[in-house]
């Protein structure tokens, strides 16, 4: 049989080939292709069947001639093929002993829909919270961290706290008193990383990063009370002359006095069932005299919570001494470095490495809610291999507000809107202001025209004024506190459920701070701010992108009318048609 032509010979010899010997493609109809399918299936068919009728003859045929015959046939037309002998012991057997990751009991559990605890148990074992302290696995402690959303790094890290009293840390007469008569019934996230790491033997230093809110207070307080409650008790003779013990430093004179209230707390519980400590607790803040400062610390101090201006002043008029610090704990270091006081926090560090007489045993700790770069360059400079933490994304972190921005061009407009808003929230209720004249103003119109009482507090307010005032809020005499961004950083008033902000603030990060005075600690808040015609357009775009895209509780709202005016996501849309 000779071979087909190649596409060369045939387009040589093109005008030598018949038409009918080429024929071009052609598409067939249905009726068509069945046409030429049919013949061949039948064809087929018919092969088939002569196959198995020969076969059957043969059959027939090998059935007549005998059983010789057949086997004649048979082992002409079949090979013989013999079965092949492993040559092997037991123990080349890699299967002995086999334990297949998938319990074999899960099937049997599986068909009986009653037995879900026990398929989970079978399968995963006991959750972390049942288990022991013993019995704890790597991946338990993984799966503990992934639940409150803790990371750490540095080394050597403790374990977090799954309780007060597991790992007798605190002590049960401490343990009793945060639980029974403080009423704190668990650790939160950041003080379960913090306070193992923070009481180790070897004093390691340490920097936690958790958000404003989220219990970062007791975090340092409960080592520093632990560690002196380990140490013998000192005359305040001895207290006036050696100093504090532990010093905190904090960025706002209102968050330093609110630290000092809460150590006042476990102090005097304490003080009671042991009075031969009889802890004193100090802060030194803005506002007061060095007179007064001095008779404070005039009965020796153990704890002292200072702004960091304030204790340069103290320190370099030689009030106390500092050389006998164990503890040193930098506060809201984000925002100490946010309002200014980068430079004075380094002073502050190299004094107190110059005078102490105990470096070697001084701890240093610092908490922050971001890690800037001026904190990271503090935390790399001062502290000595510290142990990391974070802890991100907790429902007690996570701050539930719910923003509504609203378009009311004058202050009278404003105002009604308040009166319609009193009746909604419960007080406590923050109203923020920009100018010291609208709080006036605001307070005269709620005495005129309402029965609700006010307190207010700004810049041109004395100290005692200002303290003043936050007491009444907090002891419930007043419902509304009208105040200036001196308060919107670093100020806990607990349970505030509305904050409203009458004028919109010169600074965005003032927005945030404002907003986030309410909706602390798991805790849901509504903000409400009223923007008017003539606002920079930059900050209402940055509020219009914040209430987008911070809104855990899904309700937010931001005026229309503002979107139009201010031409808001329309640089976007453009964007995206290019």
């Amino acid at each position: 049989m000779s071979r087909p032509p190649s596409l060369s010979e045939l387009l040589r010899s093109k005008s030598k080939i018949k038409n009918n010997d080429l024929l071009r493609p052609k598409f067939l109809s249905k009726s068509e292709r069945q046409k030429v399918i049919k013949p061949s299936i039948t064809a087929q068919s018919q092969r088939n069947s002569r196959s198995q009728l020969g076969m059957r003859k043969l059959s027939e045929s090998n059935e007549e001639e005998g059983p010789q015959n057949a086997s004649d046939h048979v082992k002409s037309t079949v090979v013989k093929r013999t079965k092949f002998a492993f040559d092997w012991s037991e123990d080349s057997d890699t299967l002995a002993g086999y334990q297949p990751i998938v319990n074999p009991q899960l099937s049997s559990l599986l068909q009986n829909e009653q037995h879900n605890s026990s398929l989970e148990l079978a399968y995963m074992g006991k959750p972390w919270r049942e288990k022991t302290w013993e019995e704890m696995t790597d991946r338990d402690w993984r799966i503990l961290k992934e639940e409150f959303e803790i990371t750490t790094k540095g080394g050597s890290i403790e374990n977090p706290l799954r309780n007060w009293h597991e790992l007798g840390l605190l002590g049960k007469e401490l343990e009793n008193i945060l639980v029974k008569r403080l009423g704190y019934k668990e650790p939160t996230p950041i003080q379960r990383i913090a306070i193992p790491n923070i009481c180790r033997k070897d004093k390691r230093d340490f920097l936690g990063i958790a958000s404003t809110g989220s219990g970062k207070t007791l975090a340092f307080l409960i080592p520093i009370l632990t560690r002196m409650n380990n140490s013998q008790p000192r005359p305040i003779a001895v207290k006036t002359l050696e100093g504090p013990k532990a010093i905190v430093l904090a960025p706002t004179r209102e968050l330093a006095q609110q630290i000092q209230q809460e150590a006042k707390k476990m102090v005097d519980c304490w003080n009671v069932q042991h009075p031969q400590h009889s802890y004193q607790v100090v802060s030194i803040v803005g506002g007061h005299s060095l007179e007064e400062i001095t008779l404070g610390l005039s009965n020796g101090t153990d704890i002292l919570v200072a702004t960091p201006g304030r204790l340069i002043d103290s320190l370099e008029s030689h009030l106390f001494s500092a050389r006998q610090v164990e503890m040193l704990v930098l506060d809201e270091a984000d925002k100490m470095i946010d309002l200014g006081f980068e430079e004075q926090l380094t002073k502050i560090l190299n004094i107190l490495e110059a005078s102490s007489e105990v470096i070697t045993r001084r701890q240093t700790i610092m908490f922050t809610a971001t890690m800037s770069p001026s904190v990271e360059r503090i935390a790399n400079g001062y502290l000595h291999k510290p142990a990391y933490a974070t802890v991100t994304g907790t429902e007690a972190s996570v701050p539930q507000i719910r923003q509504i921005i609203c378009h009311i061009s004058t202050d009278e407009q404003r105002f009604q809107k308040i009166k319609g808003l009193l009746s909604e929230y419960s007080a406590p209720i923050i109203v923020f202001i920009t100018y010291k004249k609208t709080a006036d103003w605001l307070a005269q119109k709620f005495y005129q025209e309402t029965s609700v009482k006010v307190t207010v507090l700004h810049g041109s307010k004395s100290q005692e004024q200002r303290e003043h005032s936050l007491q009444l809020l907090r002891t419930g005499k007043v419902q509304v506190l009208i105040a200036s961004n001196v308060a919107a950083r670093g100020l806990d008033i607990p349970n505030v459920s509305l904050v409203l902000n009458f004028q919109v603030p010169k600074q965005f990060e003032d927005y945030i701070h404002r907003i986030g005075r309410t909706g602390r600690a798991g805790s849901k808040g509504t903000a409400v701010s009223f923007l008017g015609d003539d606002e920079n357009p930059e900050i209402v775009e940055a509020i219009w992108k914040y209430s987008r895209d911070n809104n855990p509780t899904n309700s937010n709202e931001f005026d229309y009318s503002l979107k139009t005016l201010y031409k808001l996501g329309k640089n976007e849309m453009n964007e995206i048609i290019l």
